[in-house]
């Protein structure tokens, strides 16, 4: 306020309390960035697509998912280019619908990248409508979900395998029962000997494809516990595979220090070794002499199963270890889970060691682990 000479007397101020507003920008600001958070963890990108144009506007990682850079242009003619032909219809299919039908539009589709590779995408929007009810944008997000894909194909491959490799021995155990059924009354008859022979084959078949997938399933939750101990290794090998030695076909032979310890989980490390072993005799049958060799390192102890076999492809060494690998052995279609050696891989690493193959085509092959000195 001023005087009657102008001068400035004092000061009106007004204040008005501003908290609420302040506090739910910072609440909007907050939740935009949860949001960005959830969506960068899930892979979720987010788009919205001008109908009339088909010009985009489109998130970082929605570009990502389809193989772009953060400054590369997608828009609507890109992302149809970008799907494998064989979706495209279909994909123009679904967003019709929504657009007619004012729905969500959710599609799976195959796209290639920029660098050849197929990717598999999910995504999903809804249109928006201007004052005369017609659409005008689409807004939505994407999300790369390749690696689901994957799975869900690894797991549909185990399946079929799985129920192929359990129907066969399950198969032969039957038709032996009908059989001894029908024998029961002649204890002497000449078959049974070779039908419960048989019979055990098959039930220990199905109870190594049981436990594998047992096995599998402990180490997938997590409840696998070693019983360490100290025990001496080289009485383990000397008494494991005892249904080899039974045979009478193979000499298994033990090489190495007698007296040498290693802190580990006996049963485990048996496991591991007799896996080795089998494969031996089932991909190596001509190799009479199977090796079960103890070497101590200046850190580790390392056991070693080597056969005379006809060896392995350089190209199929790297992969020995993977879940659901089998080898293809000049041809030969061989049964099982492919499980086996990726199991006997998470035992020893479990044990903190390592593990792997060496081979040589026409010379044999030598499978081998170690285990920490403590």
């Amino acid at each position: 306020m001023k005087d009657e000479n102008g001068q400035t007397v004092s000061v009106m101020i007004v204040a008005t309390d501003v908290s609420s507003q302040v506090e739910a920008r910072q609440d909007v600001l907050e939740a935009n960035k949860r949001l960005s958070l959830a969506l960068e963890a899930g892979q979720l990108g987010s788009y919205e697509l001008d109908i009339t144009s088909g010009r985009m506007t489109c998130s970082d990682q929605c570009k990502k998912n389809f193989g772009l850079a953060a400054n590369a242009p997608l828009d609507f003619p890109d992302l149809i280019e970008a799907i494998v032909p064989e979706y495209r219809n279909y994909v123009q299919e679904q967003i019709n619908a929504a657009l007619k039908n004012d729905s969500v539009y959710t599609a799976e589709y195959q796209i290639t990248w920029p660098d050849g590779s197929r990717h598999w995408i999910l995504a999903s929007g809804r249109p928006r409508y201007d004052a005369e009810n017609q659409p005008v944008k689409m807004a939505g997000v994407t999300q790369n979900i390749t690696e689901r894909k994957g799975f869900e194909q690894r797991k549909d491959d185990f399946l079929s395998i799985a129920s192929h490799e359990l129907k066969t021995p399950i198969t032969s155990l039957k038709a032996n029962l009908q059989l001894m059924e029908r024998l029961k009354d002649k204890p002497e008859s000449p078959l049974l000997p070779k039908l419960i022979e048989t019979s055990n084959r098959s039930m220990a078949k199905i109870t190594t494809l049981v436990d594998d997938l047992l096995n599998i399933n402990r180490f997938s939750e997590g409840k696998l516990k070693l019983q360490k101990e100290w025990f001496t290794i080289w009485e383990m090998l000397d008494v494991c595979c005892n249904h080899i030695r039974i045979e009478q076909k193979h000499e298994l032979v033990v090489q190495g220090d007698k007296s040498l310890q290693i802190y580990a989980d006996e049963h485990r490390i048996d496991q591991v070794v007799v896996n080795f072993v089998n494969n031996a005799v089932k991909y190596a049958p001509a190799s009479k002499t199977i090796w079960m060799i103890i070497d101590e390192l200046e850190t580790e102890v390392k056991i070693s199963v080597k056969d005379t076999g006809p060896g392995i492809p350089a190209e199929q060494l790297p992969h020995l270890f993977d879940r659901y690998w089998r080898a293809d052995h000049s041809g030969k279609n061989y049964s099982g889970l492919g499980l086996g050696l990726f199991i006997c891989a998470e035992i020893i690493n479990r044990h903190g060691g390592r593990i792997g193959a060496d081979s040589e085509l026409g010379k044999g092959s030598t499978f081998w682990f170690t285990v920490p000195k403590v």
